[in-house]
């Protein structure tokens, strides 16, 4: 017996051993593509951390995301619940036959005076406004349409009310910048005239897609015509969808094994007037559209190379006005499309970048048209690009 217990310990020794010796060996991944975030690194030895305990839950972390064949063990557990199980629920994605949604279950409803969340979020935009028409600037907030108000239907009745606490919010906050003169364009405005939103958003990803894009830039140039900006306006930009699979970022949760599909669109990138490119301040020949032909798979961050602290293009035609754009990841394509109409155009996201407050780059570069560009989801969310000064 004991040599049984014997055997059966120097086994699982042995099956351990390997299972480490192949994890060390495999190609070291620093982001999980399908989970869409950092994977652990292996912890920097200290006495302190030795001591505390950090350090030895650091290498539990490291082991957990860089196991030998993770990312196969993960998606065949996703097939399991997906496939087998039929959960409703798989990987924080509600799956439904049409439409991938994000869970809203676990989100903090706790802020109800909806009205003061709504004041309180233009009161932090009103300087802005007001410094630059001071300068006779143009000055814009152009809000999109949050992803799950726009699906509100699709979603399971328990989860309706998270969306509608959302929707209150988005309300409050149009109620508060109609009351007290905060400029605001309403990308709903826009589209439901044209049959709606739904047609204009993925239904794998939380972001609209090029065609939405270009609806929220030709409204943009058309407000600024109305101020009197002279501005070439890219009518027909040629858009069409992308011989790759689209990646997107609830697709990618359930590792492409969701019978919802969707598609990625590029336009005709020669209409682009030549253009020099500046990320985080270093000179890149980076593209509007990081896809190249041939490439299998293509995710939302290929419009301008994902979310950047700072970019700034420009296109040497003095003769045109600059434009400066603020946001979440739904600038990315309506920056690109901007490069056809502004001579220069530089996009902030505040989640990253931190050199100067708002109102200080405004000072250092004035732009001839401000635009603040969010969904309606954030749009009273005081962090990131909400908290602007």
């Amino acid at each position: 017996m004991k040599t049984i217990r014997r055997g059966f310990v120097l086994l699982l020794i042995l099956l351990t051993a390997g299972f480490l010796f192949v994890s060390f060996r495999e190609r070291r991944q620093t982001v999980s593509v399908y989970e869409n975030r950092t994977l652990a690194a292996s912890p920097e030895f200290s006495l302190q951390s030795a001591w505390d305990g950090s350090y030895w839950k650091g290498w539990d972390a490291y082991f957990s995301d860089h196991a030998a064949r993770r990312d196969q063990l993960l998606r065949d557990w996703t097939w399991l619940q997906l496939c087998v199980k039929r959960q409703p629920v798989v990987n924080d994605v509600v799956v439904t036959p049409t439409v991938l949604l994000p869970y809203l279950g676990d989100r903090d409803l706790s802020h109800t005076d909806f009205e003061a969340v709504g004041r309180d979020a233009v009161e932090r935009l009103l300087p802005i406004q007001e410094a630059v028409e001071a300068r006779g600037g143009l000055f814009l907030y152009l809000e999109v349409e949050g992803y799950p108000s726009v699906y509100r239907d699709e979603f399971p009745a328990m989860l309706r009310p998270t969306v509608d606490y959302y929707r209150q919010r988005a309300a409050a906050f149009d109620a508060a910048a109609a009351e007290k003169g905060l400029k605001l364009l309403r990308l709903q405005d826009v589209l439901e005239p044209k049959g709606g939103c739904k047609p204009y958003y993925y239904k794998v990803d939380h972001h609209y897609t090029l065609y939405g894009a270009h609806e929220a830039y030709l409204a943009l140039c058309a407000r600024c015509r109305e101020e009197g900006l002279e501005l070439p306006v890219l009518e027909e930009p040629g858009i069409c969808p992308v011989e790759a699979e689209f990646l997107g970022a609830y697709s990618r949760k359930l590792y492409e094994l969701s019978p919802v599909k969707g598609e990625f669109y590029s336009f005709d990138l020669s209409l682009v007037p030549p253009y020099t490119r500046w990320d985080e301040g270093v000179q890149t020949d980076a593209p509007l559209i990081a896809w190249r032909p041939g490439e299998p798979t293509v995710r939302y961050e290929a419009y301008m190379g994902g979310d950047r602290g700072e970019t700034v293009i420009c296109t040497e035609r003095p003769e045109l006005p600059s434009i400066l754009i603020v946001g979440d990841s739904y600038t990315n394509p309506v920056e690109a499309f901007c490069v056809c109409s502004f001579n220069e155009v530089r996009s902030l996201d505040f989640r990253y970048y931190s050199g100067k407050t708002l109102s200080q780059y405004l000072r250092d570069y004035p732009a001839d048209v401000v635009v603040i560009l969010r969904d309606s989801v954030n749009s009273t969310i005081p962090e990131g690009n909400g908290d602007l000064r």
